[in-house]
């Protein structure tokens, strides 16, 4: 074998080696697939093979339980400078993350709710302040259809409080936080016009769980009584354990240089006061401030009723930051397979009888030649998986429409190639000069055929979204991997069996 066909040969049989490892054999070894991939499977499966969830989130410009309260006073002084009798006030709607819609006022009388509604008292715009935290309110004030006596008050954020591009955050830190917990990685669309994110999770089967990870907000902070006094903005390290001494649950964190003074500074003015520790609306703990705290390190106690998992999902939730705004759950729904398992089963094995066919039928017409091509789209088959379990791609129907249509190319590319050797062959030249005639023959038309459909796969990837995206993905990746195995591999296989019977 020449020296420069013996490190192309040995390079692509690593480039086998490390398909099969990390590819095949996880299937087969469980301790595999928990060091490469956490414990699931090498190439993920969309929602229409596997089955999952999909979830549908919007903006929540609801505001706390606090935040409601804290403007009570400021209605009562409203309504009773008009000369109406102070009225009972309630939390309107359902608590979701102890967030409301507003707030009830319910007078004595229909009249009284009507004219405070005709003076126009209640303020279309609200602020609210406490300690660290300041929010600017849009409020909507309208009479009940049912009881005349009540005027519902919706409150919400302002959405200029927001960035622009908060939802275009909001599912980078999603992916984040899912891919931290070693679950399957999410398949997240941003719906712009829609102000929605549409998220899939393929193979996830507990709602909870899923809704926890994408929906909260996951803002850690301090509070003194109801006073929010400081947030982990600034938090650099979280990560779970559990307390030698106690054998409790327990997080680790650490701020930043800001946030280590801050902390610092709230605990050296109010030792022997209780700082409570809250992700969200969650109360963690509240421990007692026995000292200043310096450095910036801490660690929350969960309690002996917590567990390591619900310790490792506060600590994602902490690690990969705060969403920029907070996330309400529109629809979410159990999704299974599309196709049952005997439909699965079945094109499984009407793809593997045809791929038997396409391997007798080249090695039949060519011979030795057309079973070296055989070899070769194996080589292509463990190629296009290995790039898809490197980036985590998922296979979805589609996907796998498009990986049987890039096959049937790089077949066509072996066909043409063949051919033009064929003609090489039959004008009179030696094997060697037959095969690189015609090899530098075939090129154009094969780079051609390719370049024209990797041009429409990269539209469908780029103006596609879901289904179509994924058939462009598994397309582009397939086209790619059938020229290196058409042009490179096959090349190197027939070199080397030319090498071996050189000359005729």
């Amino acid at each position: 074998m020449r020296k420069d066909l013996r490190w192309k040969f040995w390079a692509t049989i690593f480039l086998v080696f490390l398909c099969v490892i990390f590819v095949v054999l996880p299937y087969f070894n469980p301790n595999l697939k928990n060091l490469f991939f956490k414990g699931q499977d090498p190439v993920r499966q969309g929602l229409d093979l596997r089955g999952g969830i999909e979830v549908i989130l919007t903006p929540d410009y609801r505001v706390e339980r606090r935040v409601l309260t804290g403007i009570m006073d400021e209605l009562r002084s409203a309504v009773t400078g008009i000369g109406v009798a102070s009225p009972t006030i309630r939390l309107l709607g359902r608590a979701e993350q102890n967030r409301y819609d507003g707030l009830e006022l319910i007078f004595a009388s229909g009249e009284e709710a009507e004219r405070v509604l005709a003076a126009r008292v209640i303020k279309q715009e609200m602020s609210w302040r406490s300690g660290a935290e300041e929010k600017r309110l849009k409020v909507r004030a309208e009479a009940s259809t049912e009881r005349p006596e009540v005027l519902k008050v919706f409150v919400s954020e302002d959405p200029a409080n927001f960035p622009k591009d908060a939802l275009a955050q909001a599912r980078i830190i999603i992916e984040k936080r899912i891919d931290s917990t070693g679950l399957t990685e999410p398949a997240v669309w941003l719906d712009e016009a829609n102000q929605r994110l549409q998220i899939q999770l393929p193979g996830i089967t507990t709602q909870e769980e899923a809704e926890r990870l994408i929906r909260t907000t996951g803002r850690l902070n301090f509070r003194l009584g109801d006073r929010i006094v400081m947030f982990g903005s600034d938090l650099t390290e979280a990560r779970a354990g559990i307390d030698q001494r106690e054998g409790v649950p327990v997080i680790h964190f650490k701020f930043g240089k800001v946030g280590a003074k801050q902390f610092e500074e709230i605990t050296r003015n109010n030792v022997g006061k209780v700082l409570a520790i809250y992700l969200d609306e969650e109360l963690l703990m509240e421990p007692v401030i026995n000292e200043p705290i310096p450095g910036g390190e801490g660690q929350i106690t969960l309690g002996r009723g917590a567990t390591l998992k619900q310790a490792n999902e506060y600590a994602v939730l902490m690690k990969s930051g705060a969403l920029p705004v907070s996330l309400r759950t529109v629809q979410i729904t159990q999704v299974a397979p599309t196709l049952g398992s005997e439909i699965v089963r079945q094109s499984l094995l009407v793809a593997g009888i045809g791929l038997l066919l396409v391997f007798l039928f080249m090695f039949v017409f060519y011979g030795v030649p057309g079973l070296l091509a055989d070899v070769a789209l194996v080589i292509y088959g463990l190629l296009v998986l290995g790039i898809m379990t490197v980036f985590r791609g998922v296979l979805t129907l589609p996907g796998v429409a498009g990986f049987i249509l890039s096959i049937g190319m790089a077949v066509d590319a072996n066909i043409l190639i063949f051919e033009r050797i064929k003609d090489e062959v039959w004008n009179g030249k030696t094997t060697r000069a037959a095969l690189a005639g015609g090899f530098d023959r075939a090129f154009v038309a094969i780079l051609d055929a390719n370049v024209t459909t990797l041009i429409v796969a990269l539209v469908l990837l780029i103006l596609g979204t879901g289904t179509v995206r994924g058939f462009a993905v598994t397309l582009t990746i397939g086209i790619l991997a059938s020229m290196f195995t058409a042009l490179i591999v096959t090349r190197i296989f027939m070199e080397i069996l030319v090498d071996r019977k050189p000359e005729r």
